[in-house]
């Protein structure tokens, strides 16, 4: 038996160096999703129930292309996607239902969602707020003339 992979040195030591490091791998039930909306060519996400619970699925080919259709399924033969293989994204509004691999699903947190918006450019990044620096920093404090008379 032959065991071959695949990692990084930041997969190693822990570390993550992307933007959405609120995440986690994760599946859900393909009855429970109601919205979903589209990143890139290879990126969505898809919402559940209730709304806030987000998932960021991953798929190949990256060449999605809904082209306005307002409807996506997914086949899975457990009927929950986890991004196992077998698991699919299916437009049905397409004449020859193309059919994308799901390579993997991360259940994604408010903080998640709004980092991985941001890196495909559908929300726009908070301003960064600067300390108002007026001079000098100054620093006055009252003796107590009993406490510098005692100290004598």
């Amino acid at each position: 038996m032959l065991v071959i992979g695949c990692t990084t040195d930041d997969e190693l030591s822990g570390k993550n160096s992307s933007l959405n490091t609120n995440k986690r791998a994760s599946c859900f039930n393909t009855a429970s999703i109601n919205d979903y909306e589209v990143l890139d060519r290879g990126n969505l996400i898809v919402y559940g129930r209730p709304r806030k619970r987000a998932y960021h699925l991953q798929i190949s080919p990256a060449n999605l292309d809904l082209g306005g259709s307002d409807m996506i399924s997914f086949r899975s033969w457990t009927g929950r996607v986890c991004g196992y293989a077998g698991d699919e994204l299916i437009i049905p509004n397409d004449i020859f239902q193309p059919r994308y691999s799901i390579v993997s699903v991360t259940e994604l947190d408010e903080m998640g969602l709004y980092n991985l918006m941001v890196q495909f450019g559908k929300a726009e990044p908070l301003d960064d707020i600067e300390p108002e620096v007026s001079g000098e920093p100054e620093i006055s404090r009252e003796l107590d003339n009993e406490n510098e008379e005692g100290n004598d």
